[in-house]
């Protein structure tokens, strides 16, 4: 994105949140937040196409053209942004993954830019720009068969509209359509690291964060066990499949029945240790910041370590 992309008088209005173009800035409940400017790019691709899903493929594109980034820098701007925006706040998340396709706004959007227009979100978005492109144009042209031809075309776009509106998300269709896989397919696919095939089964609604066993381990847990039975586990490519996990929805708060966290686990010695690739990138994902602070942070360890600080605490204040 060049500087005159950013010299724009559109300000977007959602969920308690105020994104400026024109001096580039993000308030969220009346107060400013330090973001830093690919989220923001996200952001603004996010908007324009509110209500809509924006592919990853068209992201990274569009964010980062012609430069090679590994696609976690994608989630990674995401990550920041939900954080900036307080997104766990609400009932309704404003940015919604869609699992193995993209992102997308899911909350209603605002525009000012100083013209009164439709709400973005609606079928009538579409006709309503064809109206303003037209009126930029110029008046409307004096010959009765060319002025019934201007009309005949906007009733068209406008239709076309409300087609593409109503038209059920081809996405989402799919998913609901899509086999059923079990969990015992995912054992499969995380004891392989075959991280296409998980992308694959989240798409198609499969929830990873659904317990594996009566302990309450999700699909990361068991992922994390794989430092015990194979030490020899490519780590890199475990590291992908954890980011894969955590992004498709896995919670790396949420302990199992014996107080453990996905952190808590990763880090002990007996599976993979503190050291290890994948136990840095849990720990990064948890104590991320947005420059305000946030972030999951201490509500990543195990519940049996938040209790041993909270004695501890207790104590240095006696």
């Amino acid at each position: 994105m060049n500087g005159a992309d950013r010299l724009c008088s559109r300000r977007w209005r959602f969920a308690g949140c105020v994104f400026d173009e024109a001096n580039w800035t993000l308030v969220v409940d009346g107060r400013r937040v330090f973001v830093e400017a690919k989220p923001l790019e996200v952001l603004r691709e996010l908007l324009l196409k509110a209500g809509q899903i924006v592919t990853k493929h068209d992201l990274l594109d569009k964010i980062w053209p012609e430069i090679h980034v590994v696609e976690a820098s994608l989630p990674t701007a995401v990550r920041k942004l939900r954080m900036a925006m307080g997104d766990d706040r609400h009932d309704r998340a404003i940015i919604e993954t869609v699992s193995g396709i993209g992102y997308r706004i899911t909350v209603p959007v605002e525009l000012d830019d100083g013209l009164a227009r439709p709400e973005r979100n609606g079928p009538a978005a579409a006709h309503y720009s064809a109206l303003h492109a037209q009126a930029s144009a110029g008046p409307l042209p004096s010959s009765p068969m060319a002025r019934i031809m201007l009309v005949a075309a906007g009733l068209a776009i406008g239709l076309a509209a409300l087609i593409v509106a109503f038209s059920p998300d081809e996405p989402a269709a799919a998913a609901k359509s899509a086999f059923a896989f079990s969990q015992r397919d995912a054992e499969i696919a995380i004891r392989a690291l075959d991280v296409g095939a998980i992308d694959k089964m989240i798409a198609a609604g499969w929830n990873p964060d659904k317990p594996f066993d009566t302990d309450g381990n999700s699909a990361l847990n068991y992922l994390l066990n794989m430092c015990e039975w194979n030490p020899k586990a490519d780590p890199q490519r475990m590291v992908l499949m954890e980011r894969t996990l955590v992004e498709g929805g896995v919670d790396l708060d949420r302990p199992n029945v014996w107080g453990d966290t996905a952190y808590s686990i990763a880090k002990a010695p007996r599976y993979c240790g503190p050291n290890h690739p994948v136990t840095l990138s849990i720990r990064s994902q948890c104590y991320a910041t947005n420059g305000q602070g946030g972030g999951l942070r201490d509500r990543c360890l195990a519940t049996y370590e938040l209790e041993r600080m909270r004695k501890q605490a207790q104590v240095a204040a006696e």
